[in-house]
């Protein structure tokens, strides 16, 4: 069977154009879930609780789509959020062994003026990752992109509780700026932190309409 070739530029088409369409399609599997509870075992989720007519089942808004003419976008709506759900569950299980080895540091890495202007983003990403090599601990990155000004910089969690916050500022690339994430209280943090990153990829797809993959340690 032949691999399917990504079309990042609809894939970004879809997310920037479509954020409903995915969140119905994201909630269309949720509610085909709780059906299957109340028919099977007799549980009432409170999904189903809610007199909403946008709660839809995935062949409910399928039909929708197909009468609308957005069947192409649905299929790509399921395609995204089933590549989320496997991101978000491989970050989990990442993070999860990072922090039960240890505190961690959630750094955000950002580039000066110059570094931006007279580089290029593949070389950027290759700083990065050697900046978070050097340490020589396990770590996970991605890129992101400003709110209001769009300005690239980089998220990432590393496998120590202190590093040299110096070494980015005296090869003049810019700041980096860091938060310790204590091991104590594991679940809570991995949840948020592989959600975040999860989100901080789609997002990066948004912005740029080409593939963004983490960064990882070896």
């Amino acid at each position: 069977m032949s691999k399917r070739v990504i079309d990042y530029a609809f894939k970004s088409y879809v997310l920037r154009e479509h954020p409903d369409l995915l969140q119905k399609a994201k909630i269309s599997t949720k509610v085909d879930y709780a059906i299957s509870e109340l028919n099977n075992n007799g549980n009432l989720l409170p999904i189903l609780r809610h007199d909403s007519k946008e709660l839809m089942s995935s062949i409910d808004l399928m039909n929708y789509c197909r009468e609308n003419g957005l069947l192409r976008e649905y299929k790509e709506c399921l395609r995204i959020n089933d590549a989320s759900y496997k991101r978000t569950n491989r970050l989990r299980e990442r993070i999860e062994r990072m922090l039960l080895s240890g505190d961690c540091l959630f750094l955000t890495i950002t580039f000066n003026d110059d570094t931006l202007q007279n580089t290029t983003d593949k070389e950027r990403r290759v700083m990065v990752s050697r900046y978070l090599k050097s340490f020589g601990c396990s770590y996970v990155a991605n890129i992101d992109f400003g709110k209001e000004n769009h300005r690239e910089h980089y998220h990432a969690v590393i496998n120590a509780s202190r590093i040299d916050y110096t070494i980015w500022y005296n090869k003049g690339y810019g700041t980096v700026n860091g938060e310790k994430i204590r091991n104590r209280d594991i679940k809570s943090d991995k949840t948020k932190l592989a959600k975040y990153i999860c989100k901080l990829s789609n997002h990066a797809v948004k912005e740029t309409t080409k593939r963004s993959s983490l960064i990882y340690s070896r």
